[in-house]
Order: structure tokens, then C-alpha cells, then sequence
């Protein structure tokens, strides 16, 4: 521990050579303590790599003054750390791909079933008679308000119109339902 706070010091003055023997010193350990978690040879290398300039900047920002732990314990849990937060991406990566291919298989799958619910009221209205179809129509289609069909279709009352207006859906909903049994 002795040797690894002298290179820590050493780096602390500028000595560009102690970094270089501290990432050789524990390149391929890390790497293997990397494998174990799955990653890549390409990856474990990159998050060495992230580690020793984490070490580094820890040193000269004098955020590591004085090792508690050898200086390979601090360099692995730095790369624990860094270990952990890539597999978290990459979860989160994978599952947002998974996310946008299911949405997307369901998105069809919706648009289907609109389709067949469509053409399932068509039919429905299509049965229904005349009067309703029209208030119906003019209702949901045109946008009119309940006023401007009491004028269009001569009824005396809004109540009354309210009340045909309401058996009609009723009626289209028991037909939609009866063409599904």
C-alpha cells in the first residue's frame, strides 16, 4: 500500500510515467474481472480506459489525497461503478427496442381492430331506419348541434329530439353488439 500511495503522490506532481505503470499493472486484471459481468473485450478495455481517466482526474482535482485501500481496490470499484451504469444502459437500450417493436406490433394490431369495429357500425347503422340514420348522421357526422337539427328536420321539441336521438344510438349499440355474438 506503501508503493501505491508513492505513485499516487508521483502522479499528483506531473510524473505521466506512474499513470503509464499503473494501467498496465492492472489492464488485464481488470479486463477479466470485466468478463466476468459479460462485457465485451472491446468494452471491458473502453471501461478501463473511463476508470483510469476517473483515477486520474480524482488525483489532480485532489479528490484522491490518501488511499485507505490499495490502489487496485480503488481502481476496480471506480470500475464496478462504471460496470454497473454501462449494463444499466444497455438494459435500458434493449428494452426500449423491445418497447418500440412491441408498441409498434400493437399499433397494427389497434388499427386492425378499428378497421373491424368500423365496418361493424356501418353494417349496424346501415340497418337502422331512416330517421335515425339521418339524426345520427347529422349529429355525429356534420357536427350540427341538437338546435340546428330541430330546425333541419322540422321536430317540435328538443326533448323529443333528445329522446329519438338516444333510442337511435341504443338501437345502433344492440345491433353492433348482436353482429360481435
Amino acid at each position: 500500500m506503501i508503493k501505491d500511495q508513492y505513485l499516487v503522490d508521483k502522479l499528483k506532481r506531473g510524473d505521466l510515467k506512474a499513470l503509464d505503470e499503473v494501467y498496465l499493472t492492472y489492464k488485464g486484471e481488470f479486463c477479466l474481472f470485466a468478463g466476468k459481468f459479460g462485457l465485451s473485450a472491446e468494452d471491458s478495455l473502453d471501461l478501463y480506459q473511463e476508470t483510469m481517466l476517473s483515477f486520474y482526474d480524482n488525483v489532480h482535482q485532489n479528490k484522491l489525497t490518501q488511499l485507505t485501500s490499495t490502489l487496485k481496490t480503488y481502481l476496480f470499484a471506480i470500475g464496478k461503478f462504471k460496470i454497473y451504469k454501462h449494463l444499466d444502459k444497455a438494459k435500458r437500450f434493449e428494452a426500449e427496442e423491445k418497447l418500440i417493436y412491441i408498441s409498434e406490433e400493437l399499433r397494427l394490431f389497434e388499427v386492425d381492430i378499428q378497421e373491424e369495429r368500423q365496418q361493424d357500425l356501418e353494417k349496424a347503422f346501415q340497418r337502422l331506419g331512416a330517421k335515425c340514420r339521418e339524426i345520427l348522421n347529422l349529429f355525429y357526422y356534420e357536427g350540427m348541434g341538437l338546435d340546428e337539427i330541430l330546425h333541419a328536420l322540422n321536430y317540435t321539441s328538443k326533448d323529443v329530439l333528445k329522446s329519438q336521438k338516444s333510442r337511435c344510438l341504443k338501437q345502433l349499440k344492440e345491433f353492433v353488439k348482436k353482429d360481435h355474438e
